[in-house]
């Protein structure tokens, strides 16, 4: 009932939307696959070529702190933080850099699996990961347009559209979608960590981390459903350069990334993909003599 309108109009292009894990582009007037061309192919490596340069420089540098580059009261892991921890300027860019890494290593792999897609089908896909550290200008376009549009995809005609078709409501509608992202992230997290003892981590403990996140992230929205029309906001989005808007709307959220990364940090994800990556090393010529 809620799949893209092109994929519904005929058996073949329903086998193949639902057959590829990387959603499948839809020319929207002929309402076909749209094919492969090399213009698509070089901006694609291009693109993976740019997340490879990235990542080897951030991974490189975060690895050697465990990737959390300034010190803090409390580990990223931690329940306990206080309401000064969590505004903490060395708690908030360690967020933000974590959350960069983790936003390029998502594009990047995405990226290159589908491009076997790309090469199989001869198809297009859609791209997954659209920098939504550098270039979203509100939680919305963040979560919906920009970070991982694939999981959005699956949660806006799963869960989104069915909740606002019983209930009426967008705003009932985006806090159920937000809450079964929160369902579904815990239980990855669960199947990637619980046997999991890496650097002698420990047990992983499941403690709704994930629901308070993605949970708080469904109230801004939510929020910004109700005030982001008033004056001062839409004059702050036409006279505030898109960084400084982007900014305000990843501070919106950098207080409780550790909720999101802070398990990913001690239990390895980060150490795995260390070991994918090119990495940079810097020697100290007068020690190595």
């Amino acid at each position: 009932g809620f799949a893209p309108i092109a994929a519904k109009k005929n058996l073949f292009n329903y086998v193949v939307y639902f057959s590829c894990s990387f959603g499948i582009e839809f020319d929207p007037v002929a309402q076909k696959p749209k094919r492969v061309s090399l213009q698509f192919l070089s901006k694609r490596l291009k693109t993976i070529g740019r997340d490879f340069i990235i990542m080897s420089f951030l991974i490189s540098i975060l690895n050697e702190y465990g990737y959390e580059y300034f010190d803090t009261r409390l580990p990223a892991d931690s329940l306990e933080h206080s309401l000064a921890d969590l505004f903490a300027w060395q708690h908030l860019l360690n967020n933000f850099f974590v959350a960069v890494l983790l936003s390029f290593s998502l594009s990047q792999s995405s990226i290159g699996v589908s491009l076997i897609y790309n090469l199989l089908y001869r198809y297009e896909t859609y791209e997954i990961v659209l920098n939504p550290m550098f270039k979203s200008t509100s939680p919305s376009e963040f979560w919906g347009r920009r970070w991982n549009t694939l999981v959005h995809a699956g949660l806006k005609n799963g869960v989104y559209k069915p909740a606002r078709t019983y209930t009426s409501s967008k705003t009932a509608a985006v806090l159920a979608a937000f809450a079964v992202s929160g369902i579904i992230h815990e239980f990855v997290n669960y199947v990637m960590f619980a046997t999991n003892n890496n650097r002698g981590s420990g047990t992983y403990v499941f403690s709704w981390k994930q629901m308070a996140f993605f949970g708080w992230n469904g109230v801004l929205i939510a929020i910004e459903h109700c005030v982001g029309h008033w004056t001062v906001f839409r004059r702050m989005g036409r006279t505030l350069p898109r960084i400084a808007i982007t900014a305000l709307v990843l501070c919106a959220a950098l207080p409780l990334a550790h909720l999101f990364t802070g398990d990913w940090i001690r239990h390895g994800y980060f150490d795995a993909v260390y070991l994918a990556e090119p990495i940079l090393v810097c020697r100290n010529i007068d020690a190595v003599g």
